[in-house]
């Protein structure tokens, strides 16, 4: 460092000598910092990567849980619009066709509801055991998730009857985070 001769006594004393132009090398002073620089910067290129994980991982789920209720809603629609009185509208000889609340036990019955009657019977129906299965791109189960869907009767003009009556579908879906 070239300093004239009033201005390097100024800069220059006992305690704090200027640096020797003949030492090669970086001051203690100038690594350190430039290490707590870069590991700041690492460590915050690391926290914007995991945190980017962390939320395709929740958007996966909540896809799936998307999907799944998708599902559900679908194959209520077949129960609405299948004649149970009508044979002739059933493509195979399947005695749990959509829609069919009349016969022996089983018929009309959802697979995967564990309520024992009826998908479109008034009340809370547990299809909890669909998310056991992958119906979903990403091609993992939600497990720890509940899924139930609550029928309720209304009077719409055709009778008040559980197979007569409008029906009202509210769903519920839990999954974990």
């Amino acid at each position: 460092m070239n300093i004239p001769g009033k201005l390097k006594s100024l800069f220059s004393s006992t305690l704090y000598p200027l640096p020797s132009t003949q030492r090669p090398g970086q001051a203690l002073v100038e690594v350190v910092i430039a290490t707590l620089i870069a590991a700041m910067t690492t460590m915050s290129v690391f926290s914007v990567v995991l945190s980017a994980t962390v939320s395709q991982k929740k958007a996966d789920k909540r896809e799936a849980a998307t999907l799944v209720l998708k599902q559900a809603q679908e194959t209520l629609k077949s129960y609405v619009s299948a004649d149970p009185l009508n044979t002739d509208i059933t493509p195979c000889s399947d005695p749990n066709k959509p829609g069919s609340p009349v016969g022996p036990s089983g018929i009309g019955r959802w697979y995967y509801d564990t309520s024992g009657t009826w998908a479109l019977s008034a009340g809370v129906h547990t299809i909890t055991n669909m998310l056991a299965i992958p119906p979903n791109p990403v091609g993992f189960p939600l497990t720890g998730g509940s899924l139930s869907y609550t029928v309720s009767n209304y009077n719409c003009g055709f009778g008040a009857t559980d197979y007569m009556a409008c029906k009202i579908v509210v769903f519920t879906l839990t999954y974990p985070d």
